[in-house]
């Protein structure tokens, strides 16, 4: 235990400073039941883990976020920032003092199995089955289910029983008794290729290492019909012989569906080098590029790139009338932590515009990853030891009003993709306002403007487009409508973005 005497005044403190930072990074993992290896949901937790804290932070390693956040930000973004990892480093470097208990935040909440759902409506569970080989292995798993109506799956949580062993943990449902035929035909829990294939009717989600929840908006989610059969795929990677598996998937459903249940559909759109085979010779860094034609407009929830132990980065953006647009940027790919990266808002990708990708791989002796010594030549393949060049989307069909939708609610506080510019200067008044306000003030360049005011949930409620070119604005929004309560004014342009925040009374 470390002690915390002769401590200046100024050091931070747990209850102050630091508390806030591990529970509102670090505890959605650490805590009883979560992922990682401790809790840390105490001062007595993080002081008897510090040593792993500091060097966790320093590096850069925790929290787990491999995504560039300069490149583009996504919802729930886990990542510290310089002064964050400051006040963490001379916390502890001061003999991690505690400060005034009752000032401390309360400690994050999760129920009893460890999920970070606020509800859990049905659990896949597998029956506990034990490895058999020591290589790559494959096995289908069938849980049987009572609906007796359709239900609409909104939130997908997957606790794998071997995080270190299992590659991919994928979820259907087949309408059919076919699975479970197979199923029975086996003497141990689930079925292999052995004894066949499974019938599958819809592709639901896929897990890989350090997945995180795949979640759609409000009232959007995946048909499940009554009576069907989920199928559990799980990819074991190799050295699991006689290890026993155990895992799960919580299912939260969209309560009360209406007629306006929007359907969720998930897919590998990039699949594969744009020419050639995936071939990556020894002792070679090798780089691939990939293209897909989005053939109608579709609006996109999240993204998740997958690659297999000799990835070394990977980037993904579309193209469109001119424009570039970036999606996704991994430039130091680490294997055993990819997730589902969720769009601040929903992204809308035109007809017609070319997704595209480029990643490189390193099979040198120099890859720390690399399964093989010395390098041999590698191949696309299903193997852990083989390679993958894949990107999964989780989308929708358009409906108009889509790119307003906000999946961040924190995005009201954030700059996307601006680079920290602003478009002018503006103000509001009256602020407090009652029924009506203006917006006032000067561009930084004469350009098109869109202004929406949003609430603080993070949901668009007006949005206007100045479509000609304008040096000023002076535009009256109408509110008396709406709640008392805290609203933001985005101002958008090429130039930048400006936000305001204002009081209705």
């Amino acid at each position: 235990m470390i002690c915390c005497t002769n401590l200046f005044s100024q050091t931070p403190t747990w209850s102050e400073s630091i508390a806030s930072i591990i529970y509102n990074n670090c505890s959605s993992c650490h805590h009883d039941g979560g992922i990682a290896p401790f809790a840390l949901m105490s001062y007595v937790d993080a002081v008897d883990n510090h040593h792993e804290i500091l060097d966790a932070v320093i590096e850069k390693e925790m929290p787990p976020w491999p995504a560039d956040p300069e490149y583009r930000h996504f919802k729930d973004e886990a990542v510290l920032s310089e002064d964050e990892i400051n006040l963490i480093t001379e916390w502890i470097n001061n003999e991690a003092p505690e400060g005034d208990p009752d000032l401390a935040p309360a400690p994050p909440e999760f129920i009893d199995s460890g999920s970070l759902l606020d509800t859990i409506d049905f659990t896949v569970q597998i029956e506990p089955y034990t490895l058999q080989y020591d290589e790559d292995e494959y096995r289908y798993f069938v849980i049987h289910t009572d609906f007796t109506e359709t239900v609409y799956v909104n939130k997908i949580e997957v606790f794998a029983g071997l995080p270190s062993i299992v590659h991919h943990a994928d979820i259907y449902y087949d309408e059919s008794d076919e699975s479970a035929t197979l199923d029975l035909l086996d003497p141990l829990s689930g079925f292999n290729g052995n004894t066949g294939y499974p019938s599958v009717d819809y592709y639901m989600n896929a897990w890989q290492p350090g997945g995180n929840i795949a979640s759609y908006p409000d009232n959007w989610g995946i048909e499940v019909p009554p009576g069907v059969d989920f199928v559990v795929e799980i990819h074991y990677g190799p050295g699991g012989i006689g290890l026993i598996d155990s895992t799960k998937m919580h299912l939260q459903f969209i309560k009360d569906p209406g007629d306006d249940v929007r359907p969720v559909y998930v897919g590998w759109l990039l699949n594969g080098p744009a020419t050639g085979s995936l071939i990556i010779p020894a002792n070679e860094i090798v780089t691939f590029e990939q293209e897909y034609t989005l053939p109608v407009k579709k609006s996109f929830i999240s993204i998740c790139p997958h690659m297999h132990l000799l990835g070394k980065s990977y980037k993904v953006w579309y193209e469109h009338d001119g424009d570039s647009v970036n999606l996704i940027n991994i430039p130091q790919w680490d294997f055993h932590w990819q997730k589902y990266y969720t769009f601040q808002t929903v992204q809308v990708i035109p007809g017609g515009a070319k997704i595209k990708a480029v990643a490189t791989y390193d099979n040198t002796s120099g890859n720390p990853e690399n399964p093989n010594d010395p390098p041999i030549t590698i191949y696309n393949g299903p193997t852990t030891k083989d390679e993958m060049l894949m990107t999964y989307f989780i989308y929708t069909n358009y409906k108009s009003g889509d790119e307003d939708i906000i999946l961040d609610s924190t995005y009201v506080n954030s700059v996307f993709n601006y680079e920290d510019a602003e478009a002018g200067t503006f103000n509001v008044y009256p602020n407090p306002a009652t029924d009506n306000f203006i917006i006032h003030g000067n561009l930084f360049n004469e350009t098109t403007v869109s202004i929406r005011l949003i609430n603080s949930s993070g949901q668009v409620l007006q949005k206007k487009n100045i479509l000609e070119n304008v040096s000023a604005i002076n535009e009256n929004m109408n509110i008396k409508n709406y709640p008392a309560g805290v609203y933001f004014i985005d101002i958008i342009s090429q130039q930048g973005r400006s936000r305001i925040m204002f009081e209705k009374i």
